[in-house]
């Protein structure tokens, strides 16, 4: 895979005025069909750092004027590498996501990665219930290339959203209450919320909660603290679930990154699930140190 810019030279109209350059972004995936790709990581912290890195080259698309080949098996494109015996196309991912629905997440694209290298599951709000779960249970039992499991979730997550409101303006509840499939998701979302208000009564004081119902900019950070909570339980349960390796984060839609919020601005890359409750809290107050930081309160 090539990212970069492929043309930069201006051109005129009909008036003689000279417009902005044109820009061609590209990504391009090789694959040599007389050989498969390497095996892509071996451990859990290359898997990480794997996916880290090609979030980081996603997000530099267009921004620079650097290449960036991917090499993938030719079993990514339907081709059954030669040395295989039995002719059939092998599964062999080297990660597990479960991330949100949302069409603005491109999963694969996002972590830099292409077809045959991640095992993905995915549902509107990234909750691992009891389905998401059986999926990636199949994957750590009959997958073992898989070195690490992770929980993605996403900044503006709709899901997210209603169950914020649904907490600060119980008004809104109603709508989604009378629909049982979507109040199913919501409701697996509050526990999040809940922490993640907690946190930010934690670092403002204990009316913070009561006074993001009347403040949108309150309310945006709640919403953004809440997705990163959420994508740090979620891992939390997958990895108590599984009993395997698992992290997190959030792809930023402006930022281009999947990453997470510290107390001194966001930091693109996974990060390993927290494995205590200590450890939960440590994050989710970390995260509204810094969207409250941002956001100026």
């Amino acid at each position: 895979m090539s990212m970069g810019n492929a043309s930069n030279s201006a051109n005129t109209d009909s008036a003689g005025q000279q417009q902005a350059p044109d820009r061609t972004l590209q990504i391009r995936w090789v694959a040599q069909s007389d050989r498969p790709a390497p095996i892509a990581a071996a451990t859990p912290a290359e898997a990480l750092e794997l996916m880290s890195a090609g979030s980081r080259a996603f997000g530099s698309l267009g921004a620079t004027g650097g290449d960036v080949e991917m090499r993938l098996d030719p079993e990514a494109f339907g081709f059954v590498n030669t040395g295989d015996e039995d002719g059939i196309l092998n599964q062999e991912p080297f990660a597990a996501v479960l991330s949100c629905s949302d069409a603005r997440v491109p999963i694969e694209l996002a972590l830099g990665r292409g077809a045959n290298d991640l095992f993905v599951v995915r549902i509107a709000g990234n909750v691992p219930g009891a389905e998401c779960l059986g999926s990636l249970h199949y994957a750590s039992e009959h997958l073992p290339r898989v070195q690490l499991f992770s929980v993605i979730g996403h900044s503006q997550c709709g899901a997210v959203t209603a169950a914020v409101d649904a907490l600060l303006s119980p008004a809104t509840y109603l709508p989604v209450a009378q629909l049982a499939p979507l109040r199913e998701i919501v409701d697996s979302l509050f526990g999040s919320v809940r922490l993640a208000a907690y946190a930010m009564q934690q670092v403002t004081g204990d009316a913070t909660f009561v006074a993001a119902a009347d403040s949108p900019r309150l309310r945006d950070v709640l919403i953004a603290v809440s997705a990163v909570a959420n994508a740090a339980l979620g891992a939390n349960v997958v990895a108590r679930n599984l009993g395997r390796e698992a992290a997190f984060g959030v792809y930023d839609l402006t930022e281009r990154t999947i990453g997470s919020m510290r107390s001194g601005g966001w930091e693109s890359g996974l990060r390993m699930a927290p494995s205590t409750d200590v450890e939960l809290g440590a994050v989710i107050r970390e995260a509204a140190e810094g969207y409250l930081a941002e956001a100026g309160v």
